[in-house]
């Protein structure tokens, strides 16, 4: 498919006041923009591809900004869209809004955005298809939580967020009075339901899901190895984003065939159940009796180089640029397509 000529808008999220700051290509990005190293990245891709590129960072759904969309007239737009109002749970709005713009644009749907975001449904949607999860309790604002029938040890998150939001290396508890400690705080500084699971003591991996039909691109296993003793094996919000904790990806994962071929046919399985496009990270957890457990869809991952996409890529042979190629031509696809979303769902 030609490239060359068409135009492509990054939308991103900012943070603050309800605005827009809009950038053409001879334009600096805003401070916001130069933050995220996604979107330098893929814009500097679709440059060399021939595309014309525009930015517009967004914290809200304004009529000034479908205004600035509908004048840029995009043939696709590239989101990188990860929260607005400054909530996550609210990423699924922009992913609608470009529905009924009808403007064909990178990532998954709104009902999976929506869905893979809230955990209990999630979790009972893999379960329902025979896809293993970790047993859970979900305790909503204001109630105790009830463990008595989960096993020792527990992990305790908030049931709407993404990111590794909530958890800190000590959300791993052993006793009824630790749990209710942490649930507490889940109810008073998310004001929303805590989700208290098993915690699944075993290695941890991380998989990049891509395509249309899907395909894992690469599995890397999570380096615990400087975590600190008597800390739980876990990527706390911390690890994840703090450069100065040396937890990373090891790609490709050393497994047996065997085992990987249990990973990938997992992954490919939620990806369709969850109604999943274009690309997601899964965080899968492998049992020290070898049973895989999917614990997390992140619907809409930090897609840049240094987040794994570009070891994923490399793990299977191709190209970070071939990678982004690939998510804009099967976008360019849909352009014009009747059917929407209603598709991607396969059990």
């Amino acid at each position: 498919m030609k490239l060359e000529g068409k135009t492509c808008l990054i939308l991103y999220n900012q943070w603050g006041s309800v605005q827009s700051a809009v950038t053409t290509d001879e334009e600096e990005f805003d401070s916001t923009a130069e933050s995220r190293s996604e979107t330098q990245t893929i814009k500097k891709i679709l440059k060399e591809f021939g595309m014309n590129v525009r930015v517009l960072g967004i914290r809200g759904i304004t009529a000034r900004i479908i205004r600035q969309i509908e004048e840029i007239k995009p043939d696709m737009v590239f989101n990188l869209c990860e929260a607005l109002y400054e909530k996550s749970q609210s990423e699924m709005y922009i992913a609608g809004l470009l529905e009924l713009l009808r403007i064909p644009y990178t990532g998954s749907p709104p009902f999976a955005l929506g869905l893979a975001l809230n955990k209990l449904k999630c979790k009972q949607v893999l379960k329902s298809v025979g896809i293993p999860v970790p047993p859970s309790v979900v305790v909503p604002v204001g109630e105790q939580p009830n463990i008595e029938d989960l096993t020792s040890p527990f992990i305790v998150k908030p049931i709407r967020e993404d990111g590794s939001a909530g958890i800190t290396k000590d959300s791993v508890a052993e006793t009824q009075a630790d749990v209710e400690k942490l649930v507490r705080m889940v109810h008073e500084e998310y004001s929303q339901p805590a989700l208290v699971e098993e915690f699944i003591e075993g290695k941890e991996f991380t998989v990049a899901v891509v395509g249309n039909p899907p395909r894992v691109l690469g599995i890397g296993e999570i380096d615990f190895s400087k975590t600190p003793e008597g800390e739980p094996k876990i990527i706390s919000y911390r690890a994840k984003w703090d450069a100065t904790i040396p937890v990373y990806a090891v790609f490709p994962a050393n497994l047996t065939n065997g085992l990987k071929a249990r990973v990938e046919k997992t992954a490919v399985k939620a990806f369709q159940a969850i109604g999943c496009r274009d690309y997601v990270r899964m965080d899968i957890r492998v049992s020290e009796n070898r049973r895989v457990y999917v614990l997390e869809i992140n619907t809409n991952p930090d897609i840049s180089p240094e987040a794994g996409f570009e070891d994923a890529a490399k793990a299977a042979g191709i190209t970070y640029t071939d990678f982004v190629h690939e998510v804009v031509e099967n976008t360019l696809k849909r352009k014009g397509d009747k059917n929407g979303d209603a598709d991607n769902f396969s059990v």
